[in-house]
């Protein structure tokens, strides 16, 4: 894992603001999977976490020198999780931060006694697809959604943990 890195769960004032900021910065520049509506998409689903499931679950912030770098989330689905927001800014990548922002978020899913986790990505984020095919995740599902302002093919992943 880079160095002079710190995570934290205790969410400040404006980090749900960081993290959609994050989110619409690292993929800027890739218009042809997400574009400018990918980040108001995921401006929706922070929003929703936070009004309509009241916050239930669990945010990993990974900051460096204060700037954030990385980010991960464990959302509350009653008797399953959804992993959410896993990503980090290409500076730290290859390194083991997205590994362990994913462990930790994994071990906290086991914690609350979920029978599973699921989560949804897309295709060409190879890297994230590999951490979660290590760890045991399999493609449950493959459709194409009006998503982002064209169409995009959604895969859900499932791991079983009872």
């Amino acid at each position: 894992m880079p160095h002079n890195i710190s995570i934290r769960t205790t969410l400040r004032p404006g980090d749900l603001g960081r993290l959609i900021s994050l989110h619409g910065v690292a993929y800027a520049d890739d218009p042809v999977h997400f574009g400018r509506n990918f980040e108001a998409h995921v401006a929706r689903t922070v929003a929703d976490y936070l009004l309509d499931k009241d916050g239930d679950g669990r945010i990993w912030l990974a900051e460096q020198e204060g700037a954030l770098v990385g980010c991960a989330a464990m959302v509350d689905h009653g008797d399953r999780g959804q992993l959410r927001w896993v990503l980090l800014t290409p500076e730290v990548r290859g390194r083991g931060l997205g590994k362990k922002l994913v462990s930790m978020a994994m071990d906290y899913a086991a914690q609350q006694g979920w029978r599973e986790v699921y989560l949804e990505t897309t295709c060409g984020l190879d890297a994230s697809m590999a951490v979660y095919l290590k760890i045991g995740f399999k493609a449950v599902k493959e459709e194409v959604q009006d998503l982002w302002g064209r169409k995009t093919p959604i895969i859900t992943m499932v791991k079983k943990l009872l």
